[in-house]
């Protein structure tokens, strides 16, 4: 685990720190997910399917669905 391209503060050879290429790689995850969920139909079904069993789980069910 020695063998790495950052320094002890976490900063690469081109001045670009590890936390910017992990909210890089989060924001595009977050950008493909807002759009897969508003234009295909399937994720967006899947996605609705996933919030009804966590809200029906025991958090606020009420008998409905």
């Amino acid at each position: 685990m020695n063998n790495s391209d950052f320094d002890q503060h976490g900063v690469d050879s081109t001045g670009t720190h590890w936390l910017q290429y992990a909210a890089f790689a989060v924001s595009a995850i977050a950008i493909f997910t807002t759009w897969a969920f508003f234009f295909d139909y399937k994720f967006h079904n899947f996605i609705v399917k996933i919030l009804r069993l966590i809200d029906c789980s025991g958090f606020n069910c009420n008998g409905v669905y």
